[in-house]
């Protein structure tokens, strides 16, 4: 996928949620605006909280989920 294209929507504001679809099958979920784009890489956090480094062209696609946009927490269930 072109970096440019990456850029528009990492630091779009107000920053909506989105996933990364990979060459590989891979995909991950960025929930938050710290991320950092470069022609060579992709620096992010995960829907884990982990660190994720991904390189520009393995990105095959991009997608919004309007469901992922709802961060609460379930309400547990009461006995």
């Amino acid at each position: 996928m072109d970096v440019q294209e990456i850029r528009k929507v990492a630091s779009q504001r107000p920053f909506k949620p989105f996933w990364f679809h990979l060459d590989n099958g891979q995909k991950h979920f960025i929930k938050h605006p710290e991320i950092i784009v470069s022609n060579q890489l992709i620096m992010t956090v995960d829907e884990d909280n982990k660190a994720v480094l991904i390189a520009p062209e393995a990105v095959t696609s991009i997608e919004f989920s309007e469901a992922e946009f709802s961060f609460a927490e379930p309400a547990a269930d009461k006995p």
